[in-house]
């Protein structure tokens, strides 16, 4: 079906014909504001975003349940997030008559972190609000959910060798690319015991701004990892010292644990890493991304490799 019979066929199912839908963006999902009511996500990635180190030998349908059901144990937590919308079958998960997968949730109004707004004020909020949900998913238990861990790295490493293989990624940059995640796939592994489902996407075009504070929105890349991968997506749009404390601050006073800040940039490294193998084919012809890719290489993955390997 074309877009436009997808997005018919999704609105009948949730008796919405005839709404108007608004897209709003389109990564690893189609993004759709209902009658400013509504968030209808249609999952299709876009052409040059894969979802392959995500969703390979994963059981697609059931990890969008638990999402859904994880946004459900915060609401009931007292976390002011958005809530599942089940289909006219009673269903949290919506199988269009193509196979394209379908879930939709409530529109909370509010508007996108912008980062000229950023503060030790409100880094303090992020903190707050990253640890009320560490705290809340602490008291969660899934039986399906997918795992950042060492299989993770192995399969972005699987990724970046065929790109070297086909001539779409130079030798050099494979090399300090693949040592970091062969790095980072060792510290996660030891990082076992302390992991937690955590958001792992908490860009600025995640964390929504409301007359209720700081919300984070779009689980649909959740899962369990440490709680220090949320840093890491964190710090990659805070890179103020001192809003890096304030964040760290809130969160140790919200939560009682104490952050092992030397540990972040471990995972910092890795959602650069996640950012460039699934976006690599829709941005290795920009210009901002050749000259991007070597400065991450020398001032985040080298730096990383010298500290933990000398």
């Amino acid at each position: 079906m074309c877009e436009l019979d997808i997005l018919g066929d999704a609105l009948h199912r949730y008796g919405l014909t005839g709404a108007k839908a608004e897209l709003i963006r389109h990564n690893e999902n189609m993004i759709y504001c209902i009658d400013d009511k509504f968030l209808l996500r249609i999952h299709k990635s876009k052409t040059g975003f894969t979802t392959l180190p995500f969703y390979k030998d994963i059981d697609f349908i059931k990890n969008r349940e638990n999402e859904l059901k994880f946004l459900e144990h915060l609401k009931s937590s007292g976390l002011y997030v958005q809530s599942p919308i089940k289909n006219n079958d009673n269903e949290l998960v919506t199988v269009l008559r193509d196979g394209t997968v379908v879930t939709m949730l409530t529109w909370l109004p509010g508007r996108i972190l912008d980062k000229s707004e950023l503060s030790e004020a409100l880094g303090y909020k992020l903190g707050e609000m990253l640890g009320k949900v560490h705290m809340a998913a602490k008291g969660y238990n899934a039986d399906y959910y997918f795992i950042y861990d060492k299989n993770l790295c192995q399969r972005l490493q699987e990724i970046l060798f065929n790109l070297l293989k086909n001539e779409r990624l130079d030798n050099k940059y494979f090399a300090i690319m693949n040592d970091s995640l062969e790095l980072i796939g060792d510290k996660l592994k030891q990082s076992k015991a302390e992991c937690i489902l955590v958001h792992s996407d908490l860009s600025l075009s995640n964390i929504l701004i409301t007359n209720d504070g700081l919300i984070p929105i779009d689980f649909s890349l959740f899962g369990y990892s440490t709680a220090m991968l949320d840093f890491g997506s964190i710090y990659c749009f805070v890179d103020d010292a001192d809003y890096r404390i304030s964040i760290v601050k809130a969160y140790e006073e919200t939560t009682g644990c104490k952050v092992n800040t030397d540990e972040i940039d471990i995972y910092f490294a890795l959602q650069i890493l996640l950012g460039i193998v699934l976006h690599y084919e829709s941005w290795i012809d920009e210009d901002w991304f050749c000259n991007r890719l070597p400065e991450w290489c020398n001032e985040t993955f080298i730096p990383l490799l010298k500290k933990y390997r000398g």
